[in-house]
């Protein structure tokens, strides 16, 4: 069995050349303590500016180098890698001086004995020496992860890990930048990867740091929802179009218990909590036909995450009734509405009008492209 360790490095001069010296070490552990029997490490230089390159020459013909003649970024530099290497594992951390590296064969050995497709480092344990900012940065992408997952996971963008050839594929479409690695970690949950974590110590880097908190929590962010909406649409949009509605109750929900009449209550609040509330039912539908697609393609349900009932032929028909239903009641509730009724009743009106049309136009459009689908699978 052989192992790739990648090793993405851009003007990391001050911590490169102890990088591949405890490389080299672990290298022989490795060898010894495990069931790999050949080891290659492979440095990618993505285009640096200072001495990387050269310090890297040094440690020919122990180590493999693959230079970008431009910075395409941390995860084009592991993309590299991987496709320069034909091993049975692959594994990849920083050259910054942040990681373990003497740790890795115990995440080779988790991966082996485990029958684990990916082994994360996690470095949210007690004692790491990540700058505060980023601890809450990552432990708030951990509790977005695990809301939008179906796996408890403990840390989404460690550099330190090690994962089967065999999901070498999948990793193509990812982000080249600093988001590959929590964008890696959200498709793993979401494919249903066997993931494992194993604690490790997290120091502080040597050199200056290419990683901006703001900027680039944005870009992990989006890259972590970015994965969701491919894979569990109706989650990420349905939650979005709760909390429209949640706003909308929270506004509605004291003049509601006041008795307070339509023209007492004002046009301005009638339309602002209307906005939030068609807002959020749109969402919530946009969510369920996205979903529906996503099953469609994938041809897995748990992989799209959705509930095979709720796309029944059957029920896709009783949904145009349903929602015929709601469009009369609130076309009457609305009718009926008069200077000194309740501010619920338009309010009511309105929404059950919405959730009517909208129940009719999903029911529709999920039937057309579930028989275009079948069609064409004949």
């Amino acid at each position: 069995m052989k192992l790739s360790i990648i090793i993405p490095a851009f003007n990391e001069e001050k911590a490169i050349v102890s990088t591949i010296q405890n490389s080299l070490k672990e290298k022989e552990k490795l060898i010894q303590n495990t069931k790999i029997k050949e080891v290659e490490i492979i440095a990618v230089n993505d285009a640096s500016t200072d001495k990387t390159n050269s310090l890297l020459q040094k440690f020919l013909p122990k180590i493999k180098i693959f230079s970008h003649k431009e910075n395409k970024g941390y995860g084009a530099a592991i993309k590299t890698g991987i496709q320069n290497s034909k091993s049975d594992l692959i594994a990849f951390y920083d050259a910054d001086g942040t990681y373990p590296i003497n740790k890795l064969t115990e995440l080779v050995s988790e991966l082996l004995s485990e029958n684990s497709d990916l082994v994360i480092g996690s470095r949210l344990e007690k004692g790491t020496k990540m700058p505060t900012q980023r601890l809450i940065g990552n432990k708030l992408f951990v509790f977005l992860l695990n809301f939008f997952g179906s796996f408890k996971v403990k840390d989404t963008a460690s550099g330190m890990r090690v994962f089967k050839r065999k999901l070498c594929d999948s990793l193509d479409s990812l982000p080249d930048g600093l988001s590959f690695t929590p964008a890696m970690t959200t498709l793993a949950v979401h494919e249903k990867w066997i993931i494992s974590f194993i604690p490790i110590h997290y120091s502080k880097r040597t050199g200056n740091s290419k990683l901006n908190s703001l900027t680039h929590g944005i870009t992990f962010l989006v890259s972590i929802l970015e994965i969701v909406k491919k894979h569990n649409p109706l989650k990420l949009f349905g939650s979005i179009g709760l909390l429209f509605l949640f706003l909308a109750l929270i506004l509605f929900y004291p003049f509601f218990l006041g008795g307070i009449n339509f023209l007492d209550f004002g046009l301005r609040r009638i339309f602002l909590i209307t906005c939030l509330v068609l807002v959020g039912v749109t969402l919530m539908f946009f969510g369920f036909l996205a979903n529906f697609i996503v099953k469609l393609f994938y041809k897995k349900l748990n992989t799209a995450i959705v509930y095979n009932g709720a796309y029944n032929r059957f029920l896709l028909t009783k949904y145009n009734l349903i929602g015929l239903f709601l469009f009369v009641l609130g076309l009457s509730l609305i009718l009926l509405t008069s200077n000194s009724s309740h501010i619920s009743i338009p309010v009511a009106g309105i929404t059950f009008l919405f959730i009517g049309i909208q129940l009719i136009a999903s029911s529709v459009l999920v039937k057309t492209i579930k028989e275009l689908y079948e069609e064409r699978m004949k």
